[in-house]
């Protein structure tokens, strides 16, 4: 906690030096993500989370910005919801709403309408699931709900089309890794037998890699 309150005191200091530059504030228009840490499918395999940040940008120089943002996803859910009707007659449903703030830089430069960049951000992301499910034709299932705090860091690169000085759009992909602590609990059957699952401070590292972080439209001021 107390490195979480330097590290935004020297940010509020890093954007008050640098009230005689630019802001920018962005909307970004969606995101896809993909369902296994790591993967790489996109479409129909991942989900979208449209308007799904708000990201504030102060520049300090020619090539280089501070930036804040707020990221929101409803039905952040990490895995397909399915009902198998040919095999075993199993279903799977999974819920998951997550909110994120980070803190980060970027540098890049600016060829006529093109801007690319390269960024890092440290992350705080919190998220809560839940999931029921069946299989062996309801032999089998189960519940579960449970909360997961990340703590971490992303870095990729984005690439920003400048429509104007005060508009651009920006896309950017992203990989991140973060260490995660999950808590909670749930109850699975099998025939007439019934049993508790508990996920207590249950800590994991996690990469992950997302095609369309943010599609933003970005306004300068």
């Amino acid at each position: 906690m107390r490195s979480n309150f330097f590290l935004v005191l020297i940010f509020s200091l890093c954007i008050a030096k640098g009230q005689e530059n630019k802001n920018e504030l962005g909307v970004s228009l969606f995101s896809i993500e993909t369902y296994q840490p790591g993967g790489y499918a996109f479409g129909i395999e991942g989900y979208v989370n449209p308007l799904n940040a708000i990201i504030y940008k102060r520049a300090i120089n020619e090539d280089f910005k501070l930036r804040s943002i707020l990221t929101a996803e409803i039905n952040a859910s990490s895995y397909p919801n399915y009902r198998d009707e040919c095999n075993d007659c199993g279903s799977f449903t999974h819920t998951g709403n997550a909110i994120e703030v980070s803190l980060g830089a970027q540098t890049g430069r600016t060829f006529k309408k093109f801007s690319p960049y390269g960024y890092v951000d440290l992350l705080y992301k919190y998220k809560y699931e839940t999931a029921e499910y069946t299989n062996l034709w309801g032999l089998s299932g189960g519940q579960f709900s449970r909360d997961i705090n990340s703590l971490g860091a992303r870095l990729g690169f984005g690439l920003e089309y400048n429509f104007s000085k005060r508009l651009s759009v920006i896309l950017e992909p992203t990989l991140s890794i973060a260490h995660t602590t999950t808590n909670g609990a749930g109850t699975y059957y099998w025939n007439e037998a019934f049993g508790r699952q508990n996920w207590v401070n249950y800590n994991e590292t996690k990469l992950n890699f997302r095609g369309v972080n943010m599609l933003v439209i970005n306004v300068k001021f």
